[in-house]
């Protein structure tokens, strides 16, 4: 095996390039970040500055203003500083120091305070009367009673109560109690509070807090607060970041970063550093260049060798820029495979056209098929199929509920599904004796043409092609999430016979909406007697009537009718037509009811009720749809109808003429007399509540009885004139003639039911 010496130089000529420049461009990316992280860390301090700042100022104003509420609302203060008996001073004087201990009592800040009385020269702190003389804090009243400077917090400072008495660490602020004497209030701030305060707004250890007076001495840290030694009074030596003055107390505060030595060192020198960087890109950049320069030279030469042969071949290629030295093979390259690809595309694409051409045609055309087994042997080498055959028979499957199958899936999991399909049927067809071929003649079906070389058995090759069907459906139901129906036609010796037992399969495919889905259809299956629709008019004209009229029994005639239907054999288009008679009749006796019950029907059922046949592809399911919409829309008008005042009466009416139909007197006139009702009132609601005029009802009442008369006795036509209220014969046949449209003889003649 040739060592490749040329991909090795090339990988160690810029492999060190491509280190140096990516080692720069991290080093510049982290001293980039380390410049933004140490701005957004002085962005933070400076906040935090200004909140420490902030809340100090807010601890500290507010125990100026408790001074200054206390001198001038507090009496027992107030007491302290004017002139009193001498038999009173002493209970006046405890009074000011309970006074003073509630305030420290409440104020935990505070540490400690006194009161001075000038005119006596005496301290009262919350827990005794001292003289000035013995005070611990002498000094620092002498310098604020003479002072001219204004009173505000004074700088950190040592107080002491007793002269022997060991240093507290506070700030101070002195408040002047009578401006008469210069008597003062002083109260107290341990340093140590003000540390403790910065300390918990600051608890990262990677950052110093500072509280400085205007001199820059310390007066309370968060390593104060941190050290139990009582060290570190002088400013930390970490680098500043913030600093914020108070113009309340003239205090400051400092915050910044520890050192931290190389780091930082390196840090200040950032714009060095990216000079640094950007140089050594550059002269990688260089480096770059003479080193591809210099591995470009063999490249260089073999391109020039072929130069000569890409002029000749320049307007082949079509090269219509400037060429560079790839551009030529590139083109021709290209070519080839642009040539290769769209032939062998083209190729397949003309397969399986032929294939679906040739298939179709068998199926299709009687003269194709005729003469394909002797004179287009190549076409039939397509299929699978070779001369001599000995027998073939045709078969479909259809995919059920189709409309369902395409809106759960995209054109593109239809197609693998199909292929899916497609190669199930090979696979069981391989442990069977017979050989399958099948095409999708029409989106939601497939076709197959099953074939033996010879027949050993009559009935052999059906046998086979129902064992390949049958599986493939159960492995379907099992194993994907919709099923199939198939159907199967009739044997044949050739192909010439083949359209034949296609058409046949087509036609028993046909009864899958009343055989069911999910199931082989064989002849056997459509040997049971076929429907006949005229026989099915009659009961729809009724049923419409009596949901017109509010007749409960309406229901019960439909399934009744549903109940017919399934037992007889109808095709789809056989079931669809019933269905369109069905709801041309429901649509015109709605019309003749009151507007408030056309505007039930059209608005809300109407157009359901007309897409029932599309949504369905069994009649089980057409009736289960129908009978729950007609359910909710009968509902909706019984409501109607009972809530009228006059429901009721009519509901009695109907009763009263359903037990006297047989009765010839029984007339408009004779039953609104009997309930109490004016005729021309009777005759008006009678029609608003049942969508019929009165006479119209009464005559099919007794059509209907002479119906079910005619079907189940044997009882001469004039006498069942009579029982259903006519005394004329003529008038009676010409009643039920216009009423069923034949005569009640021929009725009873062409009814299958009747004795």
């Amino acid at each position: 095996m040739r060592k490749k010496s040329g991909f090795h130089r090339l990988l160690l000529s810029y492999l060190p390039v491509f280190f140096v420049i990516i080692l720069t461009l991290l080093l510049l990316a982290y001293l980039s970040l380390s410049e933004m992280s140490q701005r957004s860390a002085s962005k933070a301090n400076m906040l935090l500055s200004h909140n420490i700042s902030q809340t100090i100022d807010d601890a500290l104003r507010s125990l100026d203003e408790l001074v200054n509420n206390e001198l001038r609302g507090n009496d027992a203060i107030k007491s302290f500083f004017t002139p009193v008996p001498a038999a009173d001073r002493q209970q006046t004087d405890y009074e000011a120091a309970a006074a003073m201990s509630e305030m420290l009592r409440k104020h935990p800040i505070l540490h400690s305070m006194y009161l001075y009385r000038t005119s006596d020269a005496k301290v009262l702190t919350p827990s005794s009367l001292i003289p000035l003389g013995q005070f611990g804090d002498k000094q620092f009243i002498g310098a604020n009673i003479s002072t001219l400077t204004p009173l505000r917090w004074e700088k950190k400072r040592t107080y002491m109560e007793q002269p022997d008495a060991k240093g507290v660490s506070v700030v101070s602020l002195v408040k002047i109690a009578n401006l008469s004497d210069r008597s003062l209030m002083v109260i107290h701030v341990k340093t140590d509070a003000l540390s403790d305060m910065i300390a918990k707004m600051s608890e990262s250890k990677l950052n110093f807090v500072e509280l400085v007076d205007g001199d820059g001495k310390l007066i309370a840290s968060k390593r104060l607060a941190d050290s139990a030694d009582g060290r570190g009074e002088t400013p930390d030596p970490g680098k500043e970041l913030s600093f914020v003055r108070s113009e309340y107390t003239g205090w400051s505060v400092r915050s910044g970063i520890y050192n931290s030595s190389i780091l930082d060192w390196v840090s200040s020198l950032f714009y060095v550093w990216i000079s640094f960087g950007f140089a050594v890109i550059v002269l990688g950049a260089v480096w770059l260049f003479f080193v591809t320069r210099r591995n470009f030279r063999p490249i260089e030469s073999v391109a020039s060798r072929i130069e000569a042969f890409a002029r000749q071949k320049s307007e082949q290629l079509r090269i219509e820029e400037k060429p560079d030295e790839f551009k030529y093979i590139e083109a021709a390259i290209e070519q080839l495979l642009d040539q290769h690809s769209l032939m062998q595309v083209r190729h397949e694409e003309n397969i399986v056209y032929r294939r679906r051409h040739v298939f179709l045609h068998l199926l299709e055309d009687e003269h194709y098929a005729g003469r394909a087994e002797h004179a287009m042997p190549s076409e039939l080498s397509l299929l699978g199929l070779e001369a001599p055959i000995g027998g073939v028979i045709a078969a479909l499957i259809e995919i059920d509920q189709f409309h369902e199958f395409a809106g759960r899936y995209d054109r593109r999991d239809q197609h693998l599904l199909k292929q899916v399909l497609s190669n199930v049927a090979k696979e069981i067809a391989e442990s069977a004796s017979v050989r399958p071929c099948s095409e999708w003649v029409s989106p939601h079906q497939m076709g197959f043409i099953f074939h033996l070389d010879k027949l050993d058995e009559p009935d052999e090759l059906e046998r086979a092609a129902v064992g390949v069907l049958e599986k493939m459906r159960a492995w379907i139901e099992h194993n994907l999430s919709f099923t199939v129906t198939a159907s199967i036609g009739g044997s044949c010796d050739g192909l010439d016979g083949l359209p034949d037992s296609y058409r046949r399969a087509q036609q028993m495919l046909g009864y899958k909406s009343s055989l069911g889905t999910n199931r082989l259809i064989v002849p056997a299956d459509i040997a049971q007697p076929h429907g006949e629709m005229f026989k099915r008019l009659q009961d729809i004209r009724l049923i419409c009537q009596a949901f017109r009229s509010g007749d409960p029994d309406w229901a019960e005639r439909l399934n009744e009718l549903y109940l017919s239907v399934r037992e007889a054999l109808f095709t789809r288009d056989d079931l669809f037509h019933l269905f369109n008679m069905l709801t041309v009749h429901l649509h015109r006796e709605m019309m003749e009811l009151p507007g408030e019950f056309q505007d039930i029907w059209y608005k809300g059922f109407g157009r359901r009720l007309d897409g029932i046949p599309e949504r369905h592809e069994t009649l089980d399911g057409m009736y289960a749809e129908l009978d729950g919409l007609l359910q909710e829309a009968f509902g909706q008008m019984k409501a109607i109808r009972e809530a009228r005042s006059a429901h009721q009466t009519l509901q009695n009416v109907k009763a009263y003429i359903e037990e006297r139909y047989g009765d010839p007197e029984l007339s408009q006139a004779q039953v609104s007399s009997e309930f109490g009702y004016n005729a021309s009132y009777f005759s008006r609601i009678f029609k608003e509540s049942f969508g019929v005029k009165f006479i119209d009802y009464v005559t099919r009442i007794r059509m209907d009885k002479a119906v079910e008369l005619l079907r189940e006795t044997s009882t001469p036509v004039q006498d069942i004139a009579e029982m259903v209220g006519y005394t004329n014969a003529l008038s009676f046949i010409r009643a039920f003639k216009k009423h069923t449209g034949t005569t009640p003889g021929n009725y009873r003649k062409e009814s299958p039911d009747a004795l």
